[in-house]
């Protein structure tokens, strides 16, 4: 365990000369952390990968219109369809002094690539890469399995971690004592806090000192933080929180959250979701506009589609299925349903801005044209563990189509499809459209592709359409430079006023 007895040593050395009223400590609240603790592929989403990102790097981001951009890799290039070659930064390293160089990139790459890393979350961005070598100390060869013309963008979802503690400890070991490159090192890490220390040698250096992250599950309850002091910054609370944090000098941040809000359906299997008439039913049925207006401040607009504006894939042919319940009525009657049906669902309440009120609107919406929902409430890791694994109690449940971390619309669509591990839908001759779009490369013919998958699913929807989620943050008045995006938080940028 030296690597470990290293740590505990380099976390001292950072903190050690800064006395306790010099410090600049910044206070996070989030929902949930991640399951996994420190392992760098757990997570690509707001909340749960937020502490990684204070401590780990990948090879490109994606700005907040959407476009990609250089990070630890200055530039890239295909040699062919099959082979990309990544220009690294010289001179950055990880907070244990390894140098994040081409080999330590490959590791990462190869340990997917082997298929031992098909377990992690984010195995599915990067499901296609065949192997990883470092051609030069800075040059980073990737070759895939099929041509992938949009690997840059789906690489920004892999947060790299240092090779040498990866190795020695394994998986779980490193999640407890994780090391990377980022403005920060982990001196504690488990399900209900994450304390962050400076780490001054990294190429993006912090102008904090510390960072505290803790599991706050109850909105309400991060809310009351930002209140009394408790905490500097509180993801996702509800848009209309804005009236009383005015008073305690706390601001509210909207951020681009690259979600799009589901009610997702359950249609494998003998349900009444099973037939697309129901489906386009529901999604007629619910007055989408109301409810942001009433509950979510106006701070978004109703969506058809699986697909953010700013991501890879956006179809702006493809409308929001408009509220029209006498229309749902028709067709539940022609499907067989003239009076309706009871609709089980999960769900997962204070998770997101407001969820609570407009679940309930949404259900009452539904009991106007016939159907009965009722919510089965889970915490947010049992959540998660579903849609990993399966095991749902109702025909639908609170989702989202997910364009994190690439902003690539076909990454949600294999979710939402036969590809995934555990499904919830699954239409077999739709697999080889999102397959063909995924080896286009051709970029502008994998638009198209990707365009018309997006108009499939609209039209046969796999879920209950909302909207556009948008990331409501809270934010103390000391807090300076707080400017997050999509998967992506500056914590090197962010500072806190004495």
């Amino acid at each position: 365990m030296k690597i470990v007895a290293r740590l505990a040593i380099l976390a001292f050395a950072l903190t050690a000369p800064l006395s306790a009223s010099a410090e600049k400590v910044l206070r996070i609240g989030l929902v949930s952390l991640p399951q996994d603790l420190g392992n760098p592929f757990s997570s690509y989403t707001i909340p749960t990968v937020a502490p990684g990102l204070a401590v780990f790097d990948s090879l490109t981001v994606i700005d907040e219109a959407g476009i990609l951009q250089p990070w630890i890799a200055k530039s890239w290039e295909s040699v062919d369809p099959l082979t990309w070659h990544f220009t690294l930064k010289p001179g950055v390293t990880f907070s244990n002094g390894e140098p994040f160089d081409a080999a330590a990139a490959a590791t990462a790459f190869n340990y997917f690539a082997s298929g031992d890393g098909l377990i992690e979350v984010v195995a599915q961005s990067v499901i296609d890469i065949a192997s990883a070598r470092a051609l030069e100390p800075l040059v980073l060869e990737i070759k895939t399995k099929a041509p992938n013309i949009l690997l840059p963008r789906r690489v920004s979802g892999i947060r790299i971690p240092a090779p040498g503690p990866w190795t020695q400890l394994g998986r779980r070991g490193f999640s407890q004592a994780p090391v990377g490159s980022g403005p920060f090192v982990a001196t504690r890490w488990d399900t209900t806090q994450v304390d962050l220390v400076a780490n001054p040698n990294s190429w993006r250096a912090p102008k904090v000192d510390r960072i505290e992250v803790k599991a706050v599950p109850e909105i309400t309850t991060r809310v009351q933080g930002l209140i009394t002091g408790a905490l500097d910054i509180a993801l996702d609370i509800g848009p209309d929180d804005g009236v009383i944090l005015e008073p305690a000098g706390a601001r509210i941040n909207i951020r681009p959250s690259g979600r799009i809000q589901l009610l997702a359906f359950m249609s494998i299997g003998d349900s009444p979701l099973a037939d697309v008439r129901v489906r386009q039913a529901l999604n007629y049925a619910v007055n989408k506009q109301q409810i942001i207006d009433v509950l979510l401040a106006g701070a978004t607009e109703p969506s058809g589609q699986a697909a953010v504006k700013a991501s890879f894939g956006y179809n702006p042919d493809v409308n929001a299925y408009p509220y029209d319940p006498d229309k749902a009525r028709a067709l539940l009657a022609e499907a067989g349903y003239p009076d309706g049906f009871d609709l089980p669902a999960d769900m997962t309440p204070g998770a997101m801005a407001g969820d609570g009120a407009w679940y309930l609107q949404i259900a009452n919406d539904l009991a106007k044209v016939g159907v009965n929902v009722t919510y089965q409430a889970y915490p947010f890791t049992m959540h998660i563990r579903k849609i990993r694994q399966g095991g749902w109690k109702g025909i639908a449940f609170g989702m989202d189509f997910n364009n994190l971390p690439s902003l690539d619309v076909l990454w949600p669509l294999r979710i939402h499809s036969c590809l995934w591990a555990a499904p919830w839908h699954c239409r077999p001759e739709w697999v080889p459209l999102i397959e063909d779009a995924e080896q286009e490369f051709d970029l502008e013919e994998r638009r198209r592709k990707t365009q018309e998958l997006v108009q499939l699913y609209h039209d046969e929807p796999t879920s209950l359409y909302l909207w556009e989620m948008p990331g409501v943050d809270g934010v103390a008045a000391r807090v300076l430079n707080y400017n997050p995006r999509h998967a992506f938080i500056n914590f090197h940028d962010m500072d806190v006023k004495d």
